[in-house]
């Protein structure tokens, strides 16, 4: 489980966070506990650990990819683990429709999936669950390892090798130091006898280069291996002149030929793919590509590898609804304010004044502007007539 919250310990009296140590002997409070289970099964608590303090700087200074490898043989313990070439480290991330595979002796896929738990919030971070399967993908394939654990860990190759093997074995115990003195005394080939008897049995198959005969035998001329027939006079002309072949097979060279059609992987069809797979070496042909993921199909290509090279069908979709809800009430809100600012930005409608009544005139007023004006009047109103 990938925690991103920094962890505090109780000191008595005071808090203190808690760190982990890099590499290079600094602490640090960046680090995340990866919780992993072993097995395809469903996980169980007996089948858990947890690696505490992964951090990213230790992931990628170990270049061969052994980190994570030696973290598990150490969470693992006493249990015993087959090589690092053996295993993906399968999780889900939430909300996600598929799984990803990561092969733990890969540097770059690790950390890619360290920057991607940094991205899940903290109340979610209990249900991610690390999964360590074989990579075959087979259930009936062991996790562990059921031989005895390795006791020599480097090749022999060497004298320098071989010496330190028999130091270490005499001063655990193991070896005597009369025999270690006569062994300061042999040939290479007597030595590299010497240490294979002192391997346990069932690390032997792992180095019989130590008994492995060499050939001895002479090396022939070129002008002797063209008498024997064993090479061609072109070749002979190849090895003798290594720029003579460079001129030879720029003047033979061709225009490059198209590229070659593959076996389509969703429909089987010989000699028709050339659309290539994102994850691995698998090929799909126009139609297939046309018919399982364009048009009216609502699913994304990114899907081809887990539905049809890995075989394992459609991917199971978990609905969240509260994060549906969330998206309709995001939705809603942006519609009213999508609303509001256009009823903002939209011109008032221009108001018209009603007409004013016609004002009725009084008599007394009426009979004042007939005696002034000499005659009957009308009204303003041209309503009013007076006789």
């Amino acid at each position: 489980m990938a925690h991103l919250v920094k962890k505090k310990r109780y000191l008595g009296c005071l808090w203190e966070l808690e760190t982990v140590t890099l590499p290079g002997g600094a602490p640090t409070t960046d680090f995340q506990h990866w919780r992993i289970s072993f097995g395809m099964q469903k996980p169980r608590s007996s089948k858990t650990k947890v690696l505490r303090g992964v951090t990213k700087e230790a992931i990628e200074a170990d270049r061969s990819g052994g980190y994570l490898h030696k973290r598990l043989l150490q969470a693992c313990a006493p249990q015993n683990l087959y090589g690092q070439d053996y295993y993906f480290l399968e999780y889900r991330m939430p909300e996600a429709p598929f799984t990803v595979r990561v092969k733990i002796d890969r540097v770059d896929q690790v950390s890619r999936a360290y920057d991607e738990f940094k991205t899940i919030p903290a109340k979610i971070q209990r249900r991610l669950m690390l999964k360590l399967i074989p990579r075959s993908l087979n259930p009936e394939d062991p996790i562990y390892d059921s031989r005895p654990a390795k006791t020599i860990k480097t090749q022999l190759k060497n004298r320098a090798a071989i010496t330190r093997h028999l130091v270490d074995l005499y001063l655990d115990g193991k070896y005597k130091l009369k025999d270690l003195g006569k062994c300061m005394d042999l040939t290479g080939s007597e030595l590299r006898r010497e240490a294979y008897q002192v391997v346990p049995v069932h690390e032997r198959p792992d180095h019989e280069y130590l008994v492995a005969k060499r050939d001895r035998s002479k090396k022939r001329t070129l002008e002797e291996r063209y008498m024997r027939d064993e090479i061609t006079l072109t070749e002979y002309n190849d090895l003798k002149d290594p720029d003579r072949r460079e001129r030879r097979l720029a003047s033979e060279a061709t225009y490059p030929l198209p590229e070659p059609l593959y076996t389509c992987v969703i429909c089987g069809e010989d000699e028709c793919a050339q659309i290539p797979c994102m994850e691995c070496n698998n090929r799909a042909c126009k139609a297939c590509m046309l018919d399982k993921f364009h048009g009216d199909v609502d699913r994304p290509y990114a899907l081809m590898h887990h539905i049809y090279c890995l075989k394992l069908g459609e991917p199971i979709l978990h609905e969240n609804k509260f994060a549906r809800k969330r998206a309709e009430e995001k939705k809603r809100e942006k519609e009213s304010r999508l609303k509001a600012l256009k009823e903002a930005e939209s011109p008032a409608p221009a108001v018209v004044a009603a007409p004013k009544p016609a004002r009725r005139r009084s008599l007394k007023a009426i009979s004042a502007a007939a005696a002034f004006g000499g005659g009957a009047k009308t009204s303003s109103a041209g309503n009013n007539t007076l006789f």
